[in-house]
C-alpha cells in the first residue's frame, strides 16, 4: 500500500505539466531507493517522464543494481514445449521456431514488452543455448549458440548482431540427449546439455554434461556422477541453490524413481553428491524445476485422475497437488528474475544514432 502510494505521488508530481523535473530533486541514492521499490512496469513508464530519470533508469549502475536485487527472488515460469523456450538469463527469455526449420530466434524481455528478432544463422540448428558472457562487464552481453545436425557450431552475439562459425565445431564424438524436459541450462557463463558419447546404440556408453562457456566460446565436458555414467536411465539438468544438478531415473524400479545429485564444485565430478531419491508409486511423472525454497515442480497425477502440477516436498517426503491442469504434452519450468534489460543490439544503436 506504502509503495503504492508512493508511485501515486511520484506520478502526481511528474504529471503536472508546469513543473519541471528538475525542481522535483533528491540526492541519487535516494531516487535509486525508491525506484528500487517499484515494478519493472512502473519503472518503464517514469522512464518517460523526463531525460534526468530515463538517464538514471537506464545507467547500468541502476540496471545492476536492480537486477542483483531480483535475483535474490527468482520466480518459476511454466511453458508448453509447443514454444520452444530455449532459456531465460537477466530477465530476457530466448525462444525459437518449432518444427524442423528453428533458425527463427528471438530474444524477449516480458517485463517491459521489448524483444527483437535475430538474424538468421546459416544452418538449420537442431540444439540451441542462450545465456550472456559473464566475463565482459555488459549486462546485456546475450549470445545464443547453435548445434546443426551435421555438428557445425555457430554463436550469436548481440552486442555485434551478427554470428560466427565456432573453431571446430561440436565435438562429433558426442549426443545430446534428446529429450522433450532435456533442456539446457545456463549457469557460471555456460550453458549445459546432457549426453552420451556416441556409440552407435551400445546402452553402456557412458553419460556427460558438454557446455558451451560464452566468454571463451568453446565446448567443454564433464563426467556424470560414477553411479550414474554407464545406466541407460534418462538424466535431466537442472540449477538447485545456484549448483549444477542432475535428475537421474533409477533403473530396474517397480515404479519410477529419481535421485538428486548436486555439483558442489563446478567442473568437477569427485564434487557430485547425492541429496534425494524420490519415490512416486505413479509409472508416468518427473521432475520439472525447483520452487523459490528449495521444493520441485513434477508432472504427475493427482487425485481426481489427470495430470496436474504437483510440489513434492523433500524435508517431510510429501508430494501436493497445486490445482494446476498439465495436458499430456511437455510443460517446462523456468527460473525468472524480473530486469529492465532490453534486448537490443548495441550495434544497431550505433548505427542509427
Amino acid at each position: 500500500m506504502e509503495i503504492k502510494l508512493m508511485h501515486t505521488r511520484m506520478e502526481k508530481i511528474c504529471g503536472d505539466r508546469e513543473m519541471k523535473c528538475s525542481s522535483f530533486r533528491l540526492p541519487e541514492d535516494v531516487m535509486i531507493d525508491i525506484f528500487l521499490r517499484l515494478e519493472v512496469k512502473n519503472l518503464a513508464r517514469l522512464r518517460c517522464v523526463c531525460k534526468s530519470w530515463n538517464t538514471l533508469l537506464t545507467s547500468k549502475t541502476f540496471v545492476e543494481i536492480h537486477l542483483n536485487q531480483s535475483m535474490r527472488n527468482p520466480r518459476p515460469l511454466l511453458f508448453r514445449h509447443d514454444l520452444d523456450v530455449v532459456g531465460s538469463c537477466n530477465g530476457v527469455l530466448c525462444f525459437c521456431s518449432n518444427g524442423s526449420d528453428r533458425s527463427l530466434i528471438y530474444l524477449w524481455n516480458p517485463l517491459i514488452k521489448k524483444y527483437i528478432t535475430l538474424p538468421r544463422p546459416s544452418l538449420n540448428p537442431r540444439y540451441l543455448g542462450f545465456g550472456v558472457n559473464s566475463v565482459s562487464g555488459h549486462l546485456d552481453d546475450f549470445k545464443v549458440v547453435t548445434i546443426s545436425a551435421n555438428a557445425d557450431a555457430e554463436v550469436y552475439s548481440l552486442r555485434s548482431n551478427s554470428w560466427k562459425n565456432i573453431a571446430y565445431g561440436f565435438p562429433r564424438s558426442i549426443e545430446i540427449n534428446r529429450s522433450h524436459i532435456n533442456s539446457s541450462v545456463f549457469l557460471n557463463g555456460s550453458v549445459h546439455w546432457c549426453a552420451r558419447f556416441s556409440c552407435y546404440h551400445d546402452n553402456s556408453c557412458p553419460w556427460l554434461i558438454v557446455s558451451f562457456d560464452f566468454a571463451k566460446e568453446v565446448f567443454q565436458t564433464v563426467m556424470m556422477p560414477y553411479d550414474l555414467s554407464t545406466d541407460d536411465a534418462d538424466k535431466y539438468l537442472n540449477v538447485f541453490d545456484g549448483y549444477l544438478c542432475v535428475f537421474a531415473t533409477i533403473p530396474n524400479n517397480t515404479f519410477r524413481s529419481y535421485e538428486l545429485w548436486v555439483m558442489k564444485e563446478y567442473g568437477s565430478t569427485e564434487s557430485w553428491t547425492k541429496l534425494y531419491t524420490i519415490e512416486k508409486p505413479q509409472r508416468i511423472w518427473w521432475p520439472l524445476g525447483f520452487t523459490e525454497r528449495g521444493k520441485i515442480f513434477i508432472r504427475g497425477e493427482c487425485r481426481h485422475g489427470g495430470y496436474g502440477l504437483l510440489v513434492y516436498n523433500p524435508h517431510s517426503d510429501t508430494f501436493k497437488c497445486i490445482g494446476v491442469h498439465l495436458p499430456y504434452y511437455a510443460i517446462q519450468v523456468l527460473n525468472f528474475v524480473e530486469s529492465i534489460i532490453e534486448p537490443v543490439s548495441q550495434s544497431l544503436i550505433l548505427s542509427r544514432s
